[in-house]
């Protein structure tokens, strides 16, 4: 596999403005092209006849494209599932390298982008197009990328895969995405993970698709999470088939830490149940920023000008992001902000062609801190990194290793609450409620040993409404927000 980026750099520059993949589970584009033999192609065309599309999208001076295609593994798939075999799939070669001649793919050869491995077209049964602005069109970030689009337009990465491989996938495309009766609602697989601070509202967003040949008007969706619904809506409007909404289910106040599963589920019944769930997740932090003057020092590798960042506040508003035009190449850089009290941020960095800032090419990455003190890191990733953390102009370093492991659920409460958390070593836990307005309604203390401790916190006799809890022990403290709704 070889990254255009990296090609630029060799000299095989390269025109086109794609900077990453498209996301599997996407909805991809319509296209529309012509074969070196004449023919015009157009997917939509192919997909409503109920075919499957495989795309090879290579460039004919890469190296492991010419090797896959050299596999026979296409060509295979073609005359066994394709038009000369069982008529279900359809496969075509697409020539992604905008500077090329078509020459090359007949194996003339000049320098550069111009460098042909071979011909390409002798014993190809397969079209091929020579048409760079369908690889920009798919977002293509590296060569070869082998795509699988379904009937319902929805495109995955497949790979550098086998015959039997390639063909099992096709069969998740004729038994979950192809409309074949009048009434199918179908849940997408989600695209995004968000991030959020453990303790934050999130709205939870289902991708509801008409698989059915007639409209779809409505529908009922829950987000859950194992066996817990988190939220559930009734949806109504009008999708034609294929045609996707956006579906708001509900929001979620967030608890705990690490990467979650959420479960979108369509609880009507229909001809299909097959496709009436399907998995996201989000991504909770639980960092606290102990004090509000914090520096971003970013070092960018080999390759800066990839590289962007962004600062999000809690209400999704970027307020710092990278300055304009590219960075430069192992060059570090710092930045100061000034932020507020009690905000959940969400830094996010990204990389241009999905290989982060470290390690292949240069040892890249990023560090926020307070007083000298990194609270955040990070410069192994792919296309993007999210690092959700809140601020607490009160808390001190030693604070950290109590905000890693306390844990207060659930957020919403009717009026008990569970509170879990880790101490070193024994000593008073003290705990207070405030409201908003920064009034205590509410204190404790106990006496507790060392290790994991959990206790059930009864706030049932104050008013529904949001309020801040407070946990000190003599190391530190933590402030979490608690939504009470009786």
């Amino acid at each position: 596999m070889m990254n255009r980026s990296l090609l630029l750099s060799a000299a095989l520059a390269l025109s086109t403005g794609a900077m990453a993949q498209m996301p599997d589970y996407s909805i991809c584009p319509d296209w529309t092209g012509t074969d070196l033999d004449g023919n015009t192609w157009n997917l939509y065309d192919l997909l409503d006849q109920g075919k499957t599309v495989i795309i090879d999208v290579s460039a004919a001076w890469c190296g492991p494209c010419w090797s896959y295609h050299n596999t026979g593994n296409l060509e295979n798939l073609y005359n066994t599932y394709g038009p000369p075999g069982t008529n279900d799939v359809m496969v075509f070669f697409i020539e992604g390298e905008s500077q090329n001649t078509t020459a090359q793919l007949y194996g003339t050869s000049g320098s550069g982008a111009l460098y042909s491995q071979g011909n390409w077209v002798t014993g190809t049964p397969y079209p091929i197009i020579d048409d760079a602005s369908i690889a920009d069109l798919l977002e293509i970030g590296y060569f070869p990328t082998i795509y699988r689009i379904c009937p319902n337009r929805m495109i995955y990465e497949v790979g550098q895969a086998s015959t039997s491989s390639i063909w099992n996938s096709c069969q998740t495309c004729a038994n979950n995405y192809h409309a074949n009766s009048a009434n199918d609602g179908a849940i997408l697989p989600s695209l995004d993970k968000p991030a959020t601070c453990s303790g934050a509202s999130l709205d939870l967003v289902a991708r509801l698709q008409n698989m059915g040949t007639s409209n779809l008007t409505s529908g009922t969706i829950q987000a859950k999470q194992g066996a817990t619904v988190l939220a559930s809506t009734n949806w109504t409007g009008s999708l034609g088939t294929y045609d996707v909404a956006n579906v708001n289910v509900g929001s979620y106040v967030t608890s705990g830490n690490g990467t979650q599963t959420i479960t979108y589920e369509l609880t009507n019944s229909d001809s299909n149940a097959n496709n009436n769930s399907a998995n996201g997740s989000i991504s909770v932090g639980n960092t606290i920023m102990p004090g509000l003057a914090v520096t971003l020092e970013l070092k960018t590798d080999n390759y800066g000008s990839e590289t962007t960042w962004k600062l999000f506040d809690g209400s999704g508003n970027v307020v710092q992001q990278d300055p304009p035009g590219s960075y430069g190449n192992n060059t570090v850089y710092t930045y100061n902000w000034t932020l507020n009290d009690q905000e959940c941020y969400k830094f996010a960095i990204y990389d241009a062609y999905g290989d982060g800032i470290c390690c292949s090419f240069g040892n890249g990455y990023y560090k926020l801190s307070v007083n000298g003190n990194v609270v955040v890191q990070g410069g192994q990733f792919g296309t993007e990194e999210i690092k959700p953390f809140t601020t607490d102009m009160l808390a001190g370093v030693e604070d950290l290793a109590l905000a890693n492991s306390l844990s207060i659920y659930p957020n919403p409460t009717t009026g008990l609450l569970n509170i879990n958390y880790e101490l070193p070593s024994a000593g008073q836990v003290a705990i207070e409620v405030t409201d908003l307005l920064g009034q205590q309604v509410m204190a404790d203390s106990y006496m507790v040993g060392s290790g994991v401790r959990s206790m059930t916190y009864d706030v049932s006799g104050l008013s529904n409404g949001m309020y801040y809890f407070t946990i000190r022990t003599d190391k530190g403290q933590v402030t979490r927000k608690v939504t009470l709704n009786k």
